[in-house]
């Protein structure tokens, strides 16, 4: 059947899915029915990472169509990588104006935006959710309280003034994304909450405990709960766990503590204590020093039939850089070309089909290589063969000089590689992918939407990398030099592409436009103009 015989309401279960400047790109002036259609159902829209000539294109849209404005219902704003997109938004429209917003997200919320936002925030009656990273807000009672369920924080300070049990005792959802909580803080959290049914902490920690301050009641309404990062003794785990009866999904990480691995006491506590418990995902990241091995036989102590036949419950992984790094340690010290090559056939027919037994290998979209792997190109194009789904890279700089000896994989790499990210444990002035750098990205990298690195020099390679990254949307750098910083201050508002770096090099020596100190007419303005030209005429 052709989509455009479609009814209306499978339509409209349809365009639930996708984000409004995707909707209006694709359907807008398509017909009239389409165009009518689509400015009558309730709108999501989202500009995380958004490119800057699709997000200015879309506020137009809205400018020109205010009727638009009552139709978000859902609204996500970002400052991660798209540098003042909150802010410039927030000039474009007042918020208060969105009068159906139900759900609104603010990622990396500035000192700049916050009485801005706290001023508005009472005049959305209808917001149900609200979250927001970066600085804190401190006067959480200015949000309108009568439909706020689901909050989401960096911080939440019970000593404040500003945090009551009037301000949150409504919330059903609580993710908080960078306190450290123990399970005193818990227990008052959940008294202040009692309605909570799904919990999002980051860190919980040991705290002393005695019977003072020990919960009373039972969170008997928390059905999900996630700890991010567990460091807490297990006898502590046992109490807290003792107050939540009703959990029937459990997440918690845990950082290298042989106790916590420990399957027949995690059986005794899930018999005693959490007798719902559906859904189970205990992530434990080992020490480098075991091998796969000896993991997989720490996985057998949850084998048996309480975890299989009792609650179909199967092992799974959290697969990173450690996982990877036990697959090419061993052959570090190989200097015979042939045994070097004997070795590459074994990583893969050997520790491979290991891992294939405990993880499905399809499911990793990320991979990190640093330095202390031993990696050759055809070892390299062998383990992405066997991750067909990766589309994000992060490699050492040393690393990444090895690719350009096979052309299949740098193929590979062009198809499949959306976000790339360079680093080096070297020194700023000694990097070594500049030396390729239109090779690297003319042939190797064109296609990848998001680019990060240590440190941006060169006007020049910022311009080879713009010219040739077509689709580039975000530049992420932990530093720049001055000349570079000039430069983006004059031609950032002419980019389709957000600049994004966290300090300016001021001591780096400009060497770039071949001047002296002492003798400024010796500036090479003829060469700013080709810069210039470069960038109106070539990826604009």
């Amino acid at each position: 059947m052709n989509f455009e015989f479609l009814p209306n309401e499978i339509l409209f279960q349809c365009f639930q899915y996708l984000n409004v400047p995707d909707v209006f790109h694709s359907f807008d002036k398509l017909n009239l029915r389409f165009s009518k259609l689509i400015r009558n159902i309730p709108l999501y829209l989202n500009f995380c990472q958004m490119k800057k000539s699709l997000f200015n294109h879309f506020c137009q849209i809205i400018l020109l169509n205010s009727e638009i404005k009552q139709k978000i219902i859902y609204l996500q704003l970002s400052n991660d990588g798209t540098h003042g997109q909150i802010e410039h938004f927030l000039s474009l429209f007042s918020l208060n104006t969105f009068l159906n917003l139900r759900s609104l997200s603010l990622i990396d919320l500035n000192e700049n935006n916050i009485k801005q936002v706290l001023s508005i925030l009472p005049f959305l009656s209808k917001l149900y959710s609200f979250s927001f990273t970066g600085t804190n807000i401190e006067t959480l009672k200015t949000i309108s309280k009568s439909k706020l369920r689901i909050l989401t924080v960096r911080y939440l300070e019970f000593e404040s003034t500003s945090i009551n049990q009037t301000t949150i005792i409504g919330i059903t959802s609580l993710t908080i994304t960078d306190s450290q909580l123990d399970n005193s803080k818990l227990f008052k959290l959940f008294e202040y909450v009692p309605m909570l049914k799904y919990l999002n902490i980051q860190t919980l920690a040991n705290s002393e405990m005695n019977k003072h301050n020990e919960l009373k009641t039972n969170a008997n309404y928390l059905k999900t709960f996630i700890i991010n990062d567990c460091k807490v003794i297990f006898g502590h785990l046992i109490l807290l766990l003792k107050y939540t009866p009703n959990l029937k999904i459990f997440s918690i990480f845990i950082m290298s503590d042989i106790y916590m691995s420990d399957g027949i006491r995690w059986q005794k506590l899930i018999e005693s204590s959490l007798k719902y418990l559906t859904i189970f995902k205990f992530y434990f990241q080992e020490k480098k020093s075991e091998n796969l091995i000896e993991k997989l036989n720490k996985f057998q102590q949850f084998q048996n039939d309480f975890w299989h036949k009792q609650h179909q419950w199967y092992t799974n992984t959290k697969t990173n850089c450690n996982e990877l790094e036990m697959l090419f340690q061993k052959y570090e010290n190989y200097d015979d070309d042939d045994d070097e090559d004997e070795h590459e056939t074994n990583i893969i027919s050997t520790e491979i089909k290991l891992f294939r037994t405990i993880i499905n290998l399809s499911h990793i979209k990320h991979l990190t290589i640093d330095g202390q792997f031993y990696l050759t190109s055809s070892l390299l194009l062998d383990l992405l063969k066997e991750l067909p789904n990766v589309s994000s890279l992060k490699i050492d700089e040393e690393q990444l000089m090895k690719i350009f000896d096979t052309i299949e994989l740098r193929k590979y790499l062009n198809k499949n590689i959306k976000k790339l990210e360079i680093f080096s444990p070297t020194c700023f002035d000694e990097r070594i992918f500049l030396n390729k750098i239109n090779i690297l990205f003319s042939q190797v990298f064109p296609n990848i939407e998001q680019f990060t690195c240590d440190y941006m020099k060169q006007v020049d390679d910022l311009l080879v990398i713009l010219k040739e990254c077509s689709k580039l949307s975000i530049i992420k750098c932990k530093a720049i030099s001055k000349s570079v910083n000039s430069w983006i201050q004059i031609n950032a508002s002419e980019l389709d592409v957000y600049l994004d770096f966290k300090e300016i090099d001021e001591e780096t020596d400009d060497d770039e436009y071949d001047y002296d100190d002492d003798d400024e007419d010796d500036y090479d303005y003829d060469e700013e103009q080709k810069r210039r030209s470069l960038l109106n005429g070539d990826f604009i």
